[in-house]
């Protein structure tokens, strides 16, 4: 009996070809397989791309060999690609050739939060099918593709205020409306300032950026009737991000998970709150430390397999984030459910029993209780903490005693904690920021 078509075949297809909008109404009846049709898609592509990578890119030439159909734990015989094989073997990890359709369509550079610059080759189709994604996310959501959008990120090339870029289109849609991009380590106030300008009705940027936006906004009693949505990307959303966002700007949230190197990873449900893995991008597994698959409600390392990178494989990449993996979700979408991405191992807190934990609050969180108007909390021993605080004025003997209990509260542990005032925390290279970091080897 044949192996019926290969859902995978048929994106390629129309992603080459450079149909947007038929991609998009493709993804639409993908999303909705019975369950477990898609999974048995992807791992007949993976399949393929190790296939792809075995005879033609000579890091991966070791690989073993998998069957057509290979079953959930043959994908597990595949091994593990890491950050940093990516950074120091780039060279050996690129094609010498690739299927028809597939090219370089362009670098992608990821400083990572950690300073680890990666280069990666991203593949034509791949990128197609990114923009497909775009427009699912833009449907699911309700956004008009007629109106602008702007977004706030790194740019290796400028695009600094006040004027920023203009873009023709925000959307890969033959409606789409104008866009405008604006450097992310432009300072909020004359952020805010290009944003009233341009008056977007979209504005996507990293959740620690839209946070300072939110806070500028409300000092100045700034308000923006044109504004439809936040989006935010990148980086980890705060807890209370959402409801700073209704109350300043009375707009939804809405975020995404994405990579630098894979794009796409996650949307947001339209329901709200958890996030579709968008498998016919990636083929994401959440993973115990021994290296099992998690069950549901079970926290993992995200490690993804890119399904359309011919030119460059990344097959079993470990991204560096953990995330809870969710139960079947109320829409009737079958795509796997994330039920929340805790952010990088890096991101955490370790405590001696080796147990990692995310602190859940941001400086809006801080800001509301104390006068922190910026932090990071850096674990630079294993029983010693940190705190770099960008203060509006000096603390009080029984504030430092408050904040003291707060943040030591939510960690379980009695660490010894230090308080440094400091004038700046600034963005990585890569607009990145992270209010927690742990420097323990």
């Amino acid at each position: 009996m044949s192996a019926a078509p290969s859902v995978f075949d048929l994106i390629e297809r129309v992603a080459t070809s450079g149909g947007y909008a038929k991609l998009a109404e493709l993804l639409s009846r993908t999303e909705r397989m019975v369950e477990g049709e898609l999974a048995l898609h992807q791992r007949r592509r993976f399949a393929a791309v190790v296939r792809h990578a075995r005879e033609t890119v000579p890091y991966y030439a070791d690989l073993p060999a998998l069957p057509e159909e290979p079953s959930p734990e043959d994908l597990l015989r595949i091994p593990i690609l890491r950050r940093e094989t990516v950074r120091d073997r780039a060279a050996e990890l690129e094609s010498t050739r690739f299927p028809k359709g597939h090219a370089v369509e362009r670098e992608a550079n990821s400083s990572g939060s950690t300073g680890r610059h990666v280069t990666v080759k991203v593949d034509s189709v791949a990128a197609n099918v990114g923009h497909g994604v775009a427009l699912r996310d833009s449907a699911w959501h309700g956004r008009d593709p007629r109106l602008k959008g702007a977004t706030i990120r790194a740019v290796a090339d400028g695009a600094r205020a006040p004027e920023g870029r203009r873009l023709e289109r925000w959307l890969a849609h033959a409606e789409s409306g104008p866009g405008a991009l604006l450097d992310v380590h432009t300072k909020p106030a004359e952020q805010l300032e290009w944003l009233l300008r341009e008056n977007p009705a979209y504005l996507a940027t990293y959740p620690s950026n839209a946070g300072a936006l939110l806070e500028e906004a409300e000092r100045r009693r700034v308000s923006w009737p044109a504004l439809r949505e936040l989006g935010t990307f990148g980086e980890v959303l705060p807890d209370a991000l959402r409801e700073t966002c209704r109350r300043v700007w009375n707009v939804p949230l809405v975020d995404a998970y994405s990579c630098v190197e894979l794009g796409q990873l996650a949307l947001e449900c339209p329901l709200g709150g958890r996030y579709h893995v968008q498998s016919e991008n990636v083929l994401l597994e959440v993973l115990r430390e021994d290296g099992t698959p998690c069950g549901s409600g079970e926290t993992g390392r995200v490690v993804v397999t890119a399904l359309h990178g011919f030119v460059m494989p990344l097959v079993r990449y470990e991204v560096g984030d953990y995330a809870e993996l969710g139960a079947p979700c109320a829409c009737g979408r079958t795509l796997p459910v994330l039920e929340r991405i805790l952010g990088r191992a890096r991101s955490t807190i370790r405590l001696p029993t080796g147990e990692r934990i995310w602190p859940r609050y941001g400086s809006n969180v801080l800001g509301g209780l104390f006068p922190v108007r910026q932090f990071r909390l850096r674990q630079v021993a294993p029983s010693r903490l940190v705190l770099e605080m960008v203060l509006d004025r000096a603390l009080s003997r029984s504030e430092g005693e408050g904040l003291r209990k707060f943040v030591l509260g939510t960690l379980r542990y009695p660490f010894e904690l230090e308080f440094v005032e400091v004038s700046d925390i600034p963005r990585s290279p890569g607009g990145k920021f992270e209010d927690v970091v742990c420097e323990l080897e």
